[in-house]
C-alpha cells in the first residue's frame, strides 16, 4: 500500500504498510513485520515527558475462550513487543470498553492499551517492567 519514513524523536523508521483489513494493518518497521490494531488512524496524545508521546493502541489483539460453566473469557494480547510501564487495573476490577488497562513502551513511544470490551478483570499476566513480546496475553477479562 505504501512505504513511509516515520520520524520519532529524531530517529527515522522505515515503515511499509502491506495491507489494512478492517482495523488491522499489516506493516513492516525497519524490515520486521507487525500486526497493528487500531480504531482511528493518527490518534496521538501528548504525555508530560518531553522525550515521548503516547500512541493510543485502542484495539489490541484479542482471543476468546469459553469455559465449561459458560463464562466467556476474552484475552487482551500485546499488539507489539515492548516493556510494561504501568498496570492501571487490578484483578477484580470492572472495566468499560475503551478504558486504559496498561501503558507500555515500544520503539521509544508510550502506548496506551485500552480494553476492547466491558467486563471484569479476571487475571493480569504482566507487571511493571516486564518485557513482553507481540501476542503475549496481557489481561484476561470475563464478559
Amino acid at each position: 500500500m505504501g512505504e513511509y519514513i516515520l520520524n520519532v524523536n529524531g530517529k527515522d523508521y522505515k515503515v511499509k504498510v502491506n495491507s489494512i483489513d478492517n482495523n488491522v494493518a499489516d506493516i513492516e518497521i525497519n524490515g520486521k513485520s507487525y500486526k497493528v490494531n487500531f480504531r482511528q488512524l493518527g490518534s496521538i496524545e501528548q504525555k508530560g515527558k518531553k522525550t515521548s508521546s503516547t500512541v493510543s493502541v485502542q484495539q489490541p489483539i484479542m482471543q476468546e475462550e469459553k469455559k465449561k460453566d459458560g463464562e466467556v473469557v476474552k484475552k487482551v494480547l500485546a499488539p507489539l513487543p515492548g516493556v510494561v510501564l504501568n498496570v492501571l487495573v487490578k484483578e477484580g476490577d470492572n472495566v468499560k470498553e475503551g478504558q486504559d488497562l496498561l501503558t507500555m513502551e515500544a520503539m521509544k513511544m508510550e502506548n496506551s492499551i485500552h480494553s476492547p470490551y466491558s467486563g471484569k478483570v479476571l487475571k493480569i499476566n504482566v507487571k511493571k517492567d516486564d518485557t513482553i513480546a507481540e501476542g503475549d496475553v496481557l489481561v484476561e477479562i470475563g464478559v
